[in-house]
């Protein structure tokens, strides 16, 4: 490694809930070792921090952040890091230990010289919305913006994933990660589907997080739609944002060892699900829901898994979002089936797709007929949300393409 290597403790909670130190990162530029400790190899409670880092006392090197992309901000994130600090170049290692402590994904964390990476400057109350979505506008926008504003949206918004603006907020003791519209750019109420998307799959019995939209105006006064998921990355308890504990968190692209810009494939998902004994006819369920809904942002970073009880799981469903329907244009997905990214029912539903997910027939054609149900609620439940007609008229060809689908499979 360089002369300018930045040596940090990497910590992981434990099931019980205590941290330990789990090995040392050596951080240089666009490269990395990892060395796990003996003690935490040693501990009963330890894990292998990720599938492509077994336990061991070898080192690991890898050009950029490898396995701990999941720790480092995505495209956002990286957006505004870049502007606060007036630069277009930023290296993987100044990105991976300029998040914010506090708002870090998951439960790994990095001390350098006994301090935490970035600090723990603290988190915004759920009072400064309309503060953080204007500065996320200004971003977008290119705007002008004051340095002190820029660094305060970075450090809500760390490690986070996607594209779209977003930041974690605190309320009533808890984590919140807030998702912004877009000043320009949204030819609907993207955000207002997105909420009546995870209303929708719940009532499948689909997996999301605890969530509620707000009304914010921007400084313009106009009414912006923010989405509030809470994060389940966290414990609820304790009701302080520092004392909260973390839970061990790593998206699909991490656990499958993927490389961003590789959609995936719902085989290898579903293998690893059954591997680690995660709940693979929910991740059916989820593979189902998004085909009928034309969710195609449907990637390796937006499925992810949780350790719970001393085993991985899958995490709640997030990033779910529905297209407006064209007949002449077919859906295709970024994650595939088989290798084929255009999916249709017939494939989901056919005995090669059902043994994959281990879906019994009968369970199958059961579960179609609570998910026609949900989906015919869609459109109503917009309006309930106060969604414009014109985001609505956008969506319901979608919706009503989805259920007449789903009514042909039911009668068959």
């Amino acid at each position: 490694m360089a002369k300018n290597t930045i040596e940090a403790a990497v910590l992981i909670t434990l099931g019980s809930g205590a941290e330990q130190q789990a090995g040392t990162l050596y951080a240089s530029g666009n490269e990395c070792v990892f060395r796990y400790a003996a003690e935490y190899i040693a501990s009963p409670q330890s894990f292998d921090l990720f599938p492509s880092l077994p336990r061991s006392l070898a080192p690991f090197h890898f050009a950029g952040l490898g396995p701990f992309s999941d720790c480092a901000p995505d495209r956002w994130g990286r957006k505004v890091f870049a502007r606060s600090l007036n630069r277009t170049r930023v290296s993987e290692t100044e990105y991976l230990f300029g998040v914010n402590d506090l708002t870090r994904q998951g439960a790994i964390r990095f001390f350098i010289e006994g301090k935490p990476a970035a600090g723990d400057e603290g988190v915004p109350a759920l009072a400064s919305l309309p503060d953080l979505l204007n500065t996320a506008d200004a971003v977008e926008q290119n705007r002008e913006i004051a340095n002190i504003e820029l660094r305060r949206l970075y450090r809500a918004t760390g490690s986070l994933g996607g594209a779209r603006p977003k930041a974690s907020v605190v309320d009533q003791g808890a984590l919140w990660l807030a998702k912004f519209p877009k000043p320009n750019g949204d030819d609907w109420d993207v955000i207002g589907w997105e909420a009546v998307t995870l209303e929708i799959a719940r009532m499948t019995g689909i997996t999301v997080p605890e969530h509620r939209v707000l009304t914010i105006h921007d400084r313009t006064d106009m009414p912006r739609t923010v989405l509030l998921t809470k994060r389940f990355d966290r414990a609820p308890q304790p009701a302080t944002v520092e004392a909260m504990r973390r839970i061990p968190y790593m998206s699909a692209l991490t656990a499958l060892a993927a490389q961003d810009g590789e959609g995936g494939d719902w085989l290898d998902l579903a293998e690893f699900a059954r591997q680690y004994g995660c709940d693979t006819v929910e991740l059916w369920r989820r593979a189902v829901f998004g085909v009928v809904i034309g969710n195609l942002d449907d990637h390796l970073r937006n499925h992810g898994f949780l350790r719970v009880a001393g085993q991985w799981q899958l995490a709640p469903a997030f990033d779910m979002n529905p297209e407006p329907y064209d007949a002449h244009v077919p859906d295709r997905h970024q994650m595939s089936l088989f290798g084929q990214d255009v999916i249709g029912l017939d494939q989901l539903l056919s005995d090669d797709g059902l043994a994959l997910f281990g879906v019994r027939h009968n369970y199958a054609a059961q579960w179609m007929r609570t998910l026609e149900s949900a989906l015919m609620q869609a459109v109503a439940r917009a309006g309930l949300r106060h969604i414009d007609a014109q985001s609505i008229a956008v969506m319901r060809g979608r919706f009503e393409r989805a259920v007449s689908e789903i009514h042909k499979v039911i009668q068959q």
